[in-house]
């Protein structure tokens, strides 16, 4: 008889799940508090598929860029006073990763799943035939220092062996992939383009894979917060929603920066915490000529994606707590960086409808995302992916569906383990 899985959260990580378990056979439910799938962290966020961005961002000497901070509005990393109460034991984890050696290990691991996640989503919108105004062409890393370009592509050298690909282009290279940066081309030192990369809209993607999860038989149960996991002598059996109780033979949470509430009274302290991004879309349908590939800007670690008839603007990174206020000022930031990349196309489109938005990234501590049985049994993580979520979603999925199932995942699923919590 097969297992029954029940998975908390609809958001990219759960619906990524659901499907992975069902297509081993499982009988799966997704429950979400929710009205529909991918309506929180997944909803809007950069759209960017990037293997090629897998450093964490306790990169060595972040604590001195934290600092700075607090007297910086325009930081691309913005540390906010308020929260920092209830933040001081993940704090002192997230700095105390920061070495070097964790660094680069942490970086080496989530590349190994982001590659593999990004083979696995390639799959699933082919089987699928999903559409979400995917775009296959690439990052491209625009550097306004020589200085600056030569360091990111030192960084990205010690993943070439494990199968990093990426061109180093001069400003006429530059210019010739993306035309429409002509008019800063006297800012351009040059950039790097990161071919395996891709983007679209992750919401759509999302909403897509729930409906083809629907239709293979995974049952959804939708605004039903989830109140607490049922523990019967040490092992999760179910939640409790409301007046209901739910059992299943084996429970998956899948529900980000806020799995730390359901953990905390089972002994379990999940050091994943919100790091706040904010992301702009406006609408591109009156543009005669527009950006063809996704731009990351170096200084601000902000990217701009076309989607279709839209481009994202998005990026940033707050450490705010649970505020889900928009701040205008970051907002603000991403408006001038728009200007900043395409000060020809900029006036026309903040011109036109301007959509802000905000969501909270699960953040992990040391840089890697929790995938596989917790410490306590029947209970299973795919959390703490941060601004990997999507690059990482249908890698995590298919990892956790091999582990549920006894066997063997393709990739080392050591330094994912949800034991380390």
């Amino acid at each position: 008889m097969s297992k029954d899985v029940l998975v908390i959260g609809a958001g990219l990580t759960g619906i990524a799940a659901a499907w992975s378990l069902r297509k081993k056979g499982f009988n799966v439910s997704v429950i979400d508090a929710h009205e529909g799938p991918a309506l929180e962290t997944s909803y809007a966020n950069a759209g960017a598929l990037t293997p090629s961005e897998p450093e964490p961002w306790n990169a060595p000497g972040v604590h001195w860029d934290l600092l700075k901070s607090l007297f910086d509005p325009h930081a691309a990393m913005k540390l906010r006073l308020a929260p920092l109460p209830g933040l001081i034991g993940w704090g002192m984890k997230f700095l105390f990763n920061s070495s070097r050696k964790r660094y680069e290990a942490s970086a080496r691991a989530n590349f190994a799943l982001s590659r593999y996640s990004l083979e696995q989503t390639r799959s699933v919108r082919d089987e699928l035939g999903l559409e979400f105004d995917n775009l296959q062409a690439g990052t491209l890393k625009v550097f306004q220092s020589e200085d600056r370009m030569k360091a990111a592509a030192a960084a990205a050298e010690f993943l070439r062996d494990e199968g990093l690909e990426f061109s180093i282009l001069d400003r006429e290279a530059t210019l010739s992939l993306e035309p429409q940066l002509a008019s800063v081309a006297d800012r351009i030192a040059g950039s790097i383009h990161y071919p395996m990369d891709e983007s679209g809209d992750a919401q759509r993607f999302t909403a897509g894979l729930a409906a083809a999860c629907e239709k293979a038989g995974v049952e959804f149960e939708w605004n039903s917060p989830v109140d607490a996991l049922l523990d019967r002598a040490g092992r999760i059996i179910g939640i409790q929603t409301g007046e209901d109780e739910i059992h299943a033979d084996e429970v998956v949470l899948a529900t980000g920066h806020a799995s730390w509430r359901l953990l905390k009274p089972h002994a379990l302290h999940l050091p994943v915490r919100p790091v706040k991004g904010y992301s702009l879309t406006l609408d591109m349908s009156g543009l005669n000529a527009r950006p063809g590939v996704p731009v990351v800007d170096d200084a601000m670690h902000a990217i701009v994606t076309p989607m279709g008839d839209r481009l994202r603007v998005a990026g940033t990174a707050e450490i705010a707590g649970e505020n889900k206020t928009l701040s205008p000022e970051r907002i603000e930031n991403l408006k001038h960086l728009l200007i900043g990349i395409y000060p020809d196309l900029a006036p026309q489109l903040l011109d036109g409808e301007i959509q802000p938005w905000t969501g909270l990234r699960p953040m992990s501590a040391d840089g890697r995302p929790f995938i596989g049985e917790t410490r306590a049994s029947g209970l299973w993580l795919t959390t703490g992916h941060g601004h990997l979520g999507w690059t990482q979603a249908m890698g995590s999925g298919a990892l956790l569906a091999d582990l549920i199932a006894g066997e063997r995942p393709v990739i080392d699923a050591s330094p994912f383990s949800a034991k380390r919590i």
